[in-house]
């Protein structure tokens, strides 16, 4: 579980503030640290050790920039210092590496990337971005073995050890249940000090009263969690429950705004530390607090080790159980989490009938094309992270069964010409030639809706399948042939396909999805069909606000039923 570094003061000694952001860095409290050094630094020579070691404890934690800031003050006043001027070298040459990743140029970052790390070894942000590159390439097991050996570095490193959870599931080598015990392990590691229970013989212990449920998130603004949320969130029944958003993010836009006014309460708690975090929410009385960002980046997940809430769930913005205990229900349907696989799930999972998410469709998406005549185009627009060897050859066999038929991709991976190069000797090792493909930027999410304008056939990756993006193609009328897994995160495209009735779009293997993808490809009228019809099916079932509001109320109240029953001490 992650220690608690108390509020900086403001105003303490050199050696105060270092020993404070240190303990800060090793907590991974990195908002207060970022609160803390928008002032300027002390004089650093007096404590020039603890400065270095201070520096260290930021890069082993993943804070570059505040290393980098410490480094720099203490060589402009110790110029001379050997060991000053090579650590801030190291730290200026990561620098360098994450400058050609956001230039465009991933090829050079991760020669930089590689050249440091044979120097310094020990170098945990180098080795991150080298990882995120990996992943990048769709070499999901070599991206594993690099978080792998970031959390053995590190070993109190949660974000790292989380981003491994994430890259695992990923990877076609790896089995559901090794998944699945790499949480757990994760939990172990990270929180393994969870507060009691709540007792459920209190005296606000009513089943039937209104609620307050307190909803927690890194990404209330724009997006994706807007996407599945925010509509939802403006149609809950007040008179059930009142709806308290704690803001882990700290991003103003327009998405904000709205989650603001469509919220009883609002609170930011970037800047929060896990201890003051759980402060403010019992504070605020929450009766259930439902966490949206499982593993994902900026997620406060380890907070919910100290209780603070009686009943707390987790839905929406990760793909897996948590592992931990400290969260009591998983929020689900029975398509993404059967019966069958409840095994690997540490929470209690309460499926939703008509589904796990309820989607918002873009407003100004174009209307549905119709396809001229023609060799059948196939499609995919899911990041290049998602396509390992494996589905580039179950693809491959699917383009050889289907004479004149092309794939086109478009994804961020092919905006640059190093993404491209790489991508098509991937794809040329496992049979597809260059003419074969089409490799467009991603460009806009306008711009990509209207690429379906000439797809006939979405082809789903796996052991990631798609989501939204599943979503945007059945709302352009382009089928989606998926392949369902063993993991949350491999039945989403299938929990949307059984929602609209198309489970024969759904495949139990490999061979079974070439085939089911070349029979569709090979049906011209079933895939006119499904054109005209798709948008009307996705609206109606979908995207039926008032009714996944509904469902997601009483799932949260049979939550709360539970607690008061005693039922959640056996989770």
């Amino acid at each position: 579980m992650s220690t608690s570094t108390p509020a900086a003061p403001s105003t303490m000694s050199t050696r105060v503030l270092l020993e404070w952001l240190s303990a800060a860095a090793v907590a991974q409290q990195f908002a207060g640290i970022a609160r803390c050094l928008r002032a300027p630094l002390p004089a650093l020579t007096g404590e020039r050790r603890l400065a270095l070691d201070t520096a260290m404890r930021f890069s082993q934690y993943g804070q570059a920039l505040p290393a980098f800031i410490v480094l720099s003050q203490l060589r402009r006043e110790l110029p001379n210092d050997a060991e000053v001027c090579a650590r801030h070298d190291i730290e200026r040459a990561y620098g360098m590496a994450g400058l050609h990743e956001q230039q465009g140029r991933p090829d050079a970052a991760l020669a930089a990337a590689d050249a440091l790390l044979r120097a310094v070894p020990w170098h945990r942000a180098t080795r991150m971005l080298r990882a995120s590159l990996l992943a990048g390439r769709g070499e999901a097991a070599q991206a594993v073995e690099e978080y792998r050996r970031i959390v053995e570095l590190v070993p109190g490193d949660a974000i790292a050890h989380s981003a491994l959870l994430i890259a695992m599931q990923h990877d076609p080598a790896l089995s559901a249940d090794a998944i699945a015990d790499a949480h757990r392990a994760w939990a172990a590691q990270h929180m393994p000090r969870i507060a009691p229970r709540w007792t459920a013989r209190m005296p606000h212990a009513d089943p039937d009263r209104p609620l307050r449920i307190g909803w927690i998130s890194p990404r209330f603004f724009s997006g994706l969690v807007a996407d599945f949320f925010l509509r939802v969130l403006e149609r809950f029944d007040r008179r059930d429950a009142q709806h308290v958003l704690y803001d882990a993010g700290g991003v103003d836009d327009a998405g904000c705004v709205r989650f603001r006014a469509a919220a009883d309460a609002w609170q930011r708690v970037d800047e929060l530390d896990d201890a003051a975090l759980c402060e403010r929410i019992r504070a605020d009385r929450i009766d259930v607090l439902v966490e949206l960002g499982g593993h994902s980046p900026g997620n406060r997940l380890r907070a919910l080790a100290r209780r603070p809430a009686p009943v707390q769930a987790t839905w929406l913005d990760y793909f897996h159980s948590t592992g931990t205990q400290a969260v009591d229900v998983l929020i689900s349907d029975a398509v993404s989490s059967p019966p069958s696989l409840a095994q690997r799930y540490s929470e209690r999972v309460l499926a939703l009938p008509s589904g796990r998410l309820c989607w918002s469709p873009p407003p100004d998406a174009p209307a549905v094309a119709a396809r001229n005549a023609g060799p059948p185009r196939f499609a995919s627009f899911n990041r290049v992270n998602k396509i390992n060897d494996a589905v580039l050859a179950a693809w491959s066999r699917i383009l050889a069964g289907v004479p004149g038929s092309v794939l086109r991709l478009k994804a961020r991976a092919f905006d640059v010409a190093d993404g491209r190069t790489g991508f098509l000797a991937r794809c040329a090792k496992q049979g597809i030639p260059a003419g074969r493909l089409e490799l467009l930027g991603y460009g806009s999410h306008a711009q990509a809706l209207a690429a379906y304008a000439e797809a006939d056939i979405a082809l789903d990756p796996f052991p990631f399948s798609g989501c939204a993006t599943s979503l945007d193609a059945l709302w352009m009328g382009v089928p989606v042939v998926t392949r369902v897994g063993e993991t949350m995160c491999g039945r989403q495209s299938a929990s949307l396909l059984a929602s609209l009735g198309l489970d024969e779009l759904v495949a139990e293997n490999t061979d079974d999805h070439v085939r089911r993808a070349i029979d569709l490809a090979n049906d011209g009228a079933r895939r006119r069909e499904l054109r005209a019809t798709l948008r009307e099916r996705v609206r109606g079932t979908l995207c039926d606000t008032d009714r996944h509001a509904r469902e997601l109320s009483l799932a949260l109240r049979e939550a709360w039923r539970s607690w008061c029953r005693g039922e959640l001490d056996d989770v």
